[in-house]
């Protein structure tokens, strides 16, 4: 049995879009794959950009990395090989790491925010819980995000408890809010080349009607919408594929 079968038999179809469970067992998958054929020191190092992303919010070059005792050049070989594994953005003019999904160095329209740590940006919106990576369980993480649209600020919380699931605090509204998942009809190679390449794109949405005005405008590319609930099962199994790839 593959990993994508093996993730198949677990996610609850109740809690997704009807329809969803293979392509979010098949992206959850590919996550674990990716971050799994790492090296030790791929994956030591991809560990310390994102803590040193979510403490400082700036480029990371080798000279941040001193702590991992490699020489300079082979933290640039390393760095230049999780840019090409689609894991990170480098940066060839500055040298430096500009994102380490699930977190970005770049602004985003999503920032998370946990208790004694500086607001940080998350790479996509389905990403933002995947940050407790870096700050842990049984902490609440603040989301704050922007309707495409209306431009209204939404915020929420999510914490990871000891059995490993987020629990969700949302506003009495947020059970209207919605997220937009550009998800193509045709099946994909490879559901991460997917995520590398659309997480700005991942939206939430103040209503309904929100999401309908933007992708009229937007021309109405194939996707699917999800509940916020159902969007944070999913950054739930994205949180799990990242955890047990690293190790935590």
């Amino acid at each position: 049995m593959n990993s994508t079968q093996s993730f198949h038999k677990q996610i609850d179809a109740a809690r997704l879009p009807e329809g969803q469970v293979a392509w979010v067992a098949a992206l959850v998958s590919r996550v674990m794959e990716r971050l799994g054929r790492l090296s030790a020191d791929e994956r030591a190092l991809f560990t310390q950009l994102c803590r040193l992303i979510a403490r400082s919010g700036s480029p990371v070059t080798s000279h941040h990395l001193v702590d991992l005792k490699l020489h300079p050049d082979r933290i640039r070989d390393l760095m230049a090989d999780l840019d090409r594994y689609k894991l990170v953005w480098f940066d060839d003019d500055l040298r430096a790491v500009l994102r380490c999904p699930p977190l970005s160095v770049l602004h985003t329209p999503h920032q998370v925010k946990a208790f004694g740590w500086e607001r940080s940006y998350a790479s996509s919106l389905i990403e933002a819980p995947v940050t407790l990576i870096v700050f842990g369980p049984n902490v609440w993480l603040t989301v704050q995000t922007t309707c495409p649209h209306s431009g209204e600020l939404l915020k929420f919380r999510v914490m990871l408890t000891d059995s490993e699931r987020l629990r969700l605090d949302a506003p009495g509204d947020a059970d209207q809010w919605r997220v937009w998942l550009p998800v193509p009809a045709a099946p994909l190679a490879d559901a991460y080349d997917w995520l590398h390449e659309n997480r700005l794109r991942i939206g939430l949405f103040h209503s309904q009607e929100d999401l309908d005005a933007y992708r009229r405008h937007e021309g109405g590319d194939p996707g699917i919408v999800y509940t916020l609930e159902q969007a944070v099962y999913l950054s739930q199994w994205l949180l799990y594929a990242y955890r047990r790839a690293l190790g935590q």
